[in-house]
């Protein structure tokens, strides 16, 4: 007995001492586990910022690189140089059509292939205005002042409320707008909201071989005409027709709804009642 109690005494503190240096190590080992599992996570983190960073990197350069390669790309149309224009006309529909149509030529068999813009062609721009809109009137002193700018480019208005067989044509919804015309096909459409010489300019530039003759300026004399700068008092026969649909469609269909029947009754029977006791005490 007392062999097997030494023997135990002795055991069991061996033992103890065994499994704390066993924890110990396996709680080091699950310690550095961790601490090599955290680096990894955020070493993967870094390399995936990194990647996305420069992911976002060339998107960024790809889409530079393609505006670049698109306003480059721009096919601008050859205005012809033999003829110098005088200042703004105001014409009608038939003169319109005769300066929208296409003279004999090459530029005439080709105005449907890649390579019409290219070749050289009368270049027109068209005011569609309004004598009565505010805002051709604020145009008008600016569109004024293009054929000194613009001498090769011939410059003519239309008021478009009297002449509306093109309104349909060229997809004219509203006044003024300012069109840019090549060997007799429309080509764009000033698309600004702020109608000035420097931004009429602009357009031309953009889309044409031709740059501005000299300084950009606004006489006096740009205020007098051809197109005026003040609208005038006209009365829009128009306007007033349609003013006029309107409210007899509206009372059309009022006075078929169920609404009204039943307020022409109310009224109906109110009179009635009003009028039997009158009888009543007569």
């Amino acid at each position: 007995m007392i062999l097997l109690r030494s023997f135990i005494n002795f055991i069991v503190p061996f033992l103890i001492l065994v499994t704390n240096i066993t924890s110990e190590e396996t709680t080091e080992e699950i310690v550095t586990q961790a601490i090599v599992k955290d680096a990894e996570q955020e070493s993967e983190q870094v390399h995936t910022s990194e990647e996305k960073d420069s992911v976002k990197i060339n998107a960024e350069l790809a889409v530079n690189a393609t505006n670049t390669i698109s306003t480059n790309n721009i096919t601008k149309i050859n205005c012809s140089l033999e003829k110098i224009y005088g200042p703004v006309e105001i014409v009608n529909a038939t003169r319109l059509m005769e300066l929208l149509i296409l003279e004999p030529g090459p530029s005439n068999r080709s105005r449907n292939d890649k390579d019409g813009k290219q070749l050289p062609g009368t270049c027109v721009l068209v005011l569609f205005y309004a004598r009565w809109c505010i805002f051709s009137s604020h145009a008008a002193p600016h569109f004024n002042a293009i054929p000194r700018s613009f001498p090769h480019i011939k410059a003519v208005a239309i008021d478009a409320i009297k002449h509306q067989s093109f309104n349909a044509q060229y997809g004219i919804v509203g006044v003024p707008t300012l069109m840019l015309v090549h060997n007799g096909k429309p080509v764009a459409k000033f698309n600004d909201t702020v109608y000035t010489l420097e931004l009429f300019a602009k357009f031309v530039s953009h889309l044409t071989n031709l740059q501005p003759n000299g300084s950009l300026y606004v006489t006096s004399a740009d205020f007098k005409g051809p197109v005026a700068n003040t609208p005038s008092n006209e009365v829009d026969y128009c306007l007033v027709l349609s003013w006029i649909f309107i409210i007899a469609c509206v009372l059309y269909f009022t006075s078929r709804s169920r609404w009204w029947q039943q307020f022409v009754e109310l009224i109906q029977n109110t009179w009635r009642e009003s009028n039997a006791q009158h009888e009543h005490v007569d």
